[in-house]
């Protein structure tokens, strides 16, 4: 038992002191007008409507998650322990039409230990943690579980919040997004492949009108 303890304690030290993480983070703010035309009838038409959609994000201007270790985190202590990074969304009051936003990682570079299930992200939108989005790195199509190769790979694009879950802003109304990034402990695995691994990506918000 006392052997057990001691190499758990290794394995947890070789995590804090050789991970390496950075993340660059953009911000995309949407400024536009749209038009659409309701047609009844005999397919006229003279019922235009035109809408204007003014939304921006504080991602431009924010921190950035540029950690030179991770913890390995156990289950829910992500909350509390895990890297972050927070930053806001309106949908301003000179719109006339409410918004939907997306959120996805952009221009990855990633080594192929790191396209893990244990490599995990997490968004908490207006603190509320009982309806929280998750997901983790893992692409079998691209690296097998449990490699210790640390050669990167390129992805150009990973969708984090999809069009079919698209946030809703009303008009005047701001979110604000905590963006989560942690190893996910296993007591059951040795995961000392995980060392040595690199990432770099973008944050990127996308936003359209909601008629």
């Amino acid at each position: 038992m006392e052997k057990k303890s001691k190499n758990k304690a290794v394995k947890s030290g070789i995590f804090i002191a050789v991970f390496v993480l950075s993340i660059m983070i953009i911000g995309v703010s949407v400024s536009y007008a749209y038009y659409a035309a309701n047609v009844t009838g005999n397919a006229t038409t003279n019922d235009n409507n035109a809408g204007k959609l003014n939304v921006t994000t504080s991602l431009t201007n924010g921190d950035t998650i540029n950690a030179t270790s991770l913890v390995i985190i156990d289950g829910n202590d992500y909350l509390n322990k895990a890297e972050s990074i927070e930053f806001t969304v309106t949908n301003n009051t000179d719109s006339t039409v409410n918004a939907g936003y997306t959120i996805s990682m952009t221009d990855i570079t990633i080594s192929k230990n790191m396209l893990s299930k244990y490599f995990k992200w997490a968004i908490v939108v207006n603190s509320d943690t009982s309806n929280v989005i998750t997901g983790d790195f893992q692409d079998a199509s691209l690296a097998t579980e449990g490699t210790s190769d640390t050669t990167t790979v390129s992805i150009p694009s990973k969708t984090l919040v999809s069009e079919e879950n698209a946030f809703t802003l009303n008009i005047g109304a701001t979110d604000t997004i905590t963006f989560y990034l942690w190893l996910e402990n296993d007591n059951n695995v040795d995961q000392l492949y995980l060392t040595n691994g690199t990432m770099s990506a973008k944050l990127s918000l996308d936003a359209v009108p909601i008629r």
